[in-house]
C-alpha cells in the first residue's frame, strides 16, 4: 500500500503564499493599533523637517462640534505676489509687486487621523531655525463612553522649544 503525503515543494509553496499574505496584512493591521503618541511624534518631526527646509509650519486643532477637541490641521506659510494693479500693469510700471505671505493648508504624511486633540496654546508654530512654540497637548479618546465608573484622565504631553514631546501622564 502506497502512503499519500505532501511533497516538499507543495509545503514550501504554501509557506511562501502564507508569508506573502502575512507581509501584506500585518502592516495594515499594525496601522490600526498605533497609539496616538506615536502619530503625534511623527507629525511633530515632519513639521520640524518642513520648517527646517524653509517653510514655517503651524499646527492647530479644528474643533468638532461644541467641544474644543478635534483633529490636527497643518498649515504652511507660503508666498505669493500681490494682484497686479490694472493701470500699472497696462503702463508697464508694476515691476516690483509686493509679496504676500499667507497660511495655506499643507498635506502632511504623518498627521494623526484621530480626533480628540487639544492644544494649549491653540496654535503651535514651527520655525526655520528648528525651534517651535512650547505647548501642552492632550488627547482623549472620542469613542470612550461619556459616563464611566472610573475617572480617566486624557493623555497629556509637553512639547518643548526643541521639538521634544514627552508624555506627562497616562490613563489610569
Amino acid at each position: 500500500m502506497k502512503r499519500r503525503a505532501f511533497t516538499l515543494i507543495e509545503i514550501l509553496l504554501v509557506l511562501a503564499i502564507m508569508g506573502l499574505m502575512a507581509g501584506v496584512a500585518i502592516p495594515q493591521l499594525s496601522f490600526y493599533f498605533e497609539p496616538p503618541a506615536a502619530g503625534l511624534q511623527r507629525a511633530i518631526e515632519e513639521a520640524e523637517d518642513k520648517a527646517l527646509s524653509g517653510m514655517p509650519v503651524r499646527l492647530s486643532v479644528k474643533s468638532e462640534g461644541i467641544s474644543r477637541r478635534g483633529r490636527i490641521v497643518a498649515e504652511g506659510l507660503t508666498k505669493r505676489e500681490a494682484e497686479a494693479n490694472s493701470l500699472s500693469a497696462f503702463l508697464g510700471t508694476d515691476k516690483n509687486r509686493p509679496v504676500i505671505l499667507e497660511w495655506q493648508k499643507i498635506k502632511m504624511q504623518y498627521l494623526p487621523e484621530t480626533s480628540g486633540w487639544r492644544f494649549s496654546p491653540e496654535v503651535i508654530y514651527f520655525y526655520s531655525d528648528g525651534s517651535c512654540t512650547p505647548a501642552k497637548i492632550s488627547w482623549e479618546d472620542p469613542d470612550a463612553p461619556i459616563i464611566s465608573t472610573s475617572s480617566k484622565k486624557p493623555d497629556e504631553y509637553i512639547l518643548t522649544v526643541t521639538g521634544y514631546c514627552m508624555l506627562i501622564n497616562n490613563k489610569e
